[in-house]
This record gives C-alpha cells, structure tokens and sequence, in this order.
C-alpha cells in the first residue's frame, strides 16, 4: 500500500506544478495566424477575456443547448420508429387454399449449356508444305 501512496503525491505534485505552462505567442501573418513568427507578423493577444460570471453563463447554456439536443434528438428517433411502424406493410400470411390449388405447377426449366469449341491454330506455309509433300504417293 504505501507504493500507491507514494503514486498518489507524485502524480498531485505532478499536476499542481504543471498547471502553470506559459502561453504561447499567436502571430497573425497577413489573412492567417500562426505560432512561429514571421515577417511582418504581428503578436495578437488571444487571452479569453471574459469574467468569471460571463464564463459560468457560457457554461450553462452549453449545457443547456447539450440537453435540448439530447430531447431533440430522442423525439425524432421516436417519431422515426412511428413512421416507420405505420409505413411497413404487414407480413403476407399463406395464400387461401383455392388460390393455391388454381395456380399451375411449372416444369422444371432446362439449362442448354454449349461447350467450349477448340480453334484451330493457323497453320504456317511451311506446315501446309508439309502437308502436300505427306500425301502425295
């Protein structure tokens, strides 16, 4: 036990002594900003200067817009699984029983399948000479 202890302090002394990181400089370079400076550029302070009352009230109505989203959001997938239930046509039970005796069975169909003809090599003249020399008595 004393390790997770000892975990514990470094980890809080860790996060209090980082808490103070410097800012960095925002350079606006013409139309765009940057981090690095650059010619011409001019430092652009982009601290938040709002009050801590104007943050807290930023906060709430994130949180706010947050949980009407939310209820937005649950109305429209229900009203979509209404639509859906009333737009899905029933399932088709079996066809009545006259119905399935007066429709006519069908032979099985027949597939013809021809196979592949072999060419023949064109024969050279050499080969065709050959040939008339092989028949002739």
């Amino acid at each position: 036990m004393p390790s997770h202890a000892l975990n514990a302090i470094f980890l809080l002394a860790v996060i209090l002594f980082s808490t103070g990181a410097k800012a960095q400089n925002t350079y606006r370079c013409g139309n765009s900003y940057s981090q690095t400076p650059c010619p011409g550029g001019v430092i652009v302070d982009a601290a938040d200067a709002r009050t801590e009352s104007q943050k807290a009230q930023t906060d709430k109505a994130s949180k706010r817009d947050a949980q009407i989203a939310d209820a937005m959001e649950k109305a429209r997938l229900q009203q979509e699984a209404k639509d859906l239930a009333a737009n899905t046509p029933a399932m088709k039970l079996a066809p009545p029983a006259s119905a399935s005796k007066a429709r006519k069975k069908r032979p099985p169909r027949v597939l013809f399948v021809k196979a592949p003809v072999e060419k023949k090599k064109k024969k050279t003249p050499p080969q065709i000479a050959e040939e008339k020399n092989a028949n002739k008595p």
